[in-house]
């Protein structure tokens, strides 16, 4: 008999255990209020490297395929899934370009407890016959035509992990653009974000630039192939919903013009296509300050916000002018900035965690001076907003992209710098898993490591078409996300286009 436990295992994972964050390895917007953090933000104005509590990072050789594809600290191990190109269980072959993920649905089986995550592919355009699902009436889309002579090729497939092992993959979602990051409801659906800001009109007469929800199972209910208008039209990134208010914040990764979102559901009561039913957007304001640029903020250093209404989600984009020159935004962004929002470098993940809001902002080439990124926390109780991480430095934090909060209430960030980002030290050469401390430093938890012939990858099981080969190491990591008892650390690497289980000691330290 299948006993669904999905209300208080996808609570307990969106807020964070109490527990953990009272304790010595807290969240970052507790142990901050220290005063040993208070000292070591007015001794320095931006963040530093510190060693791990797990260890140093090796090679460690994956449980599945036996390439070292990882670097982990002592006790760690991992196994492997869903690689581009891999056969899933519906038939179809794997999408390319992994990227957001979440544990969508967690409950008993009988005896076993079973995990579905759902797999964002940050996949653009390509052939009709590329389509996610293509020929398939099962798999949900949301556009079939052409744009120009192109078709949208994102989406997602979902992914079933049973008492530690993968189980099954199938493909859940396609016919969207550019499917880069998300975020879990807590009724049992994940929320897949497009990142584009094109205006153009397909064939079929749609448009992208949206946010739509696929079920854990979507055997029991297809996707809604309509997307959520209200949610905003714009180079998505993260949605992270407040389980308290029923309130969704949301990122967008369009370089020098962006603010946070607030989305205010007009049905609270959660649960499949109730944000359908539309609701109200906001945008992040600093109290007193119209216009303000938070792109380079001092560590700990805080602000008063306030919330702005945006009155049509689905305005096109196009050229603003602000004050810190003409930009290309997306239409809830031009009508923000119209009414006052606040600027960030580029939006990237989001979370929700006992009433805080984390949020990444990740170095972009047009800032100076020079930025790897930044950390805030929203305090939702009194609208002030933290910054608790700052990276002046590729070693100390390489363009943090998407974040996590583990049930324990440690912090984890993917790296999304490559080497192109500013550095004032030696080169990073290969992107990272990093954990923040209470007092704003950061440390490497783990590292792609992934660099194979392919006869290596043959000798592996993993020959054939479309498998990355050489020196992948500088590729993002993304979709990080913990199962609801903290045992098991999924994520991606996107350019090999490979899912991780990672498990061992985490005890040891913040995560």
């Amino acid at each position: 008999m299948d006993t669904p436990d999905i209300s208080t295992s996808r609570r307990t994972l969106l807020k964070g255990g109490s527990a953990a964050i009272a304790a010595a390895f807290g969240a970052p917007i507790a142990a901050l209020a220290s005063r040993a953090a208070e000292a070591a933000c007015q001794a320095a104005p931006a963040s530093s490297l510190s060693v791990s509590p797990y260890g140093p990072i090796a090679p460690v050789n994956d449980l599945s395929t036996g390439l070292p594809i990882l670097q982990l600290p002592p006790g760690f191990t991992y196994k492997t899934y869903g690689w581009r190109g891999d056969l899933m269980s519906d038939g179809l072959v794997t999408p390319a370009a992994h990227d957001g993920m979440g544990v969508a649905r967690a409950r008993k089986v009988g005896r076993s407890t079973e995990i579905v995550l759902v797999r964002n592919h940050e996949q653009s355009t390509g052939s009709a016959s590329s389509i996610i699902g293509a020929g398939r009436a099962d798999v949900a889309k949301h556009d079939t035509g052409a744009t120009g002579t192109s078709y949208q090729l994102g989406g997602t497939t979902n992914i079933v992990w049973r008492d530690g092992e993968f189980i099954e993959s199938y493909a859940s979602f396609g016919g969207t653009n550019r499917n880069c990051a998300g975020g879990v409801s807590n009724w049992g659906s994940w929320l897949t974000n497009e990142e584009t800001l094109t205006n153009a009109v397909s064939s079929t007469g749609k448009r992208h630039g949206y946010i739509f929800e696929v079920p854990a199972d979507t055997s029991e209910q297809s996707a809604n192939a309509n997307p959520i208008v209200d949610m905003g039209r714009m180079n998505h990134e993260a949605s992270a919903l407040d389980v308290d208010t029923g309130y969704w914040y949301l990122t967008e990764d369009q370089g020098n013009a962006n603010t946070l979102y607030r989305f205010i559901p007009n049905n609270l009561s959660g649960g499949l296509n109730s944000l359908h039913q539309g609701g109200r957007l906001q945008g992040l304001k600093v109290r007193n300050s119209p216009y303000h640029d938070l792109r380079h903020p001092t560590l700990c250093q805080e602000f008063a916000i306030e919330w702005v209404d945006i009155a049509n989600p689905d305005l096109d984009s196009g050229s603003l002018s602000t004050v810190r020159g003409s930009v290309n935004a997306s239409g809830p962004y031009r009508q923000a900035y119209a009414n006052g929002a606040a600027t960030f470098g580029a939006g990237e993940g989001c979370w929700v965690a006992n009433g805080v809001v984390y949020f990444t902002d990740k170095a972009v080439s047009a800032s100076t001076p020079t930025r790897a990124g930044r950390i805030w926390a929203l305090d939702l109780a009194t609208n002030t907003l933290k910054a608790i991480f700052v990276s002046n430095d590729l070693q100390v934090g390489n363009s943090p992209d998407n974040i996590c909060v583990s049930p324990r209430g440690g912090l984890l960030f993917n790296e999304d710098g490559g080497t192109n980002g500013p550095n004032s030290g030696p080169a990073v050469t290969a992107q990272r898993l990093m954990a923040l401390r209470g007092d704003g430093s950061s440390y490497i938890f783990a590292a792609n490591n992934y660099d194979f012939t392919a006869a290596e990858l043959a000798a592996a099981g993993k020959g054939g078409p479309g498998r990355a080969t050489g020196n992948q190491r500088n590729t993002e990591w993304c979709g990080s996300c913990f199962s609801p008892d903290g045992r098991v650390l999924f994520a991606n690497l996107q350019s090999p286009g490979i899912t991780v289980a990672i498990s061992g000691p985490w005890a040891k330290g913040t995560l």
